[in-house]
């Protein structure tokens, strides 16, 4: 099976901790990714889930702050039960200079069915989502 893994990065030009504060708090994720309606504004941490009622799940699986963010990601539609499928999001922050470079990596969609489908609707998720980030930690959206 090949492995299906998207990868980008974005420079931006915001300290370390107002990217962090876009990737974890709901009112930023709520700008740059969709949240079910009844999710409460609570910062992410480990073990929180965002579930949209039954269709798909994201779980946070591993924080440190200011550096990294990881989340499973599960949708009902794949077929496939959770033990069957390891597909996460990680976010990684760095400082190179005076900037942040954030990296996002998704996947991997090599156990999927329409796995190649899936690799392409993320990559383009993942430019826009970086686009969204880099916009409201440099104050501009």
């Amino acid at each position: 099976m090949k492995e299906l893994i998207v990868e980008s990065k974005t420079i931006i030009d915001a300290p370390v901790n107002k990217v962090w504060e876009v990737l974890i708090a709901p009112k930023f994720i709520r700008q740059w990714d969709s949240l079910p309606e009844d999710f409460a504004d609570y910062y992410l941490e480990v073990g929180r889930e965002i579930e949209w009622s039954g269709s798909s799940k994201i779980t946070v699986t591993k924080m440190v702050a200011h550096e990294y963010l990881s989340m499973s990601l599960f949708l009902a539609k794949w077929g496939l039960s959770p033990s069957e499928v390891n597909i996460s999001y990680a976010y990684t922050i760095s400082v190179s200079g005076e900037q942040t470079v954030l990296s996002v990596k998704i996947g991997d969609f090599g156990a999927l069915p329409e796995g190649e489908e899936y690799h392409m609707t993320y990559a383009e998720f993942a430019e826009k989502v970086l686009e969204k980030i880099k916009a409201l930690a440099e104050n501009r959206a």
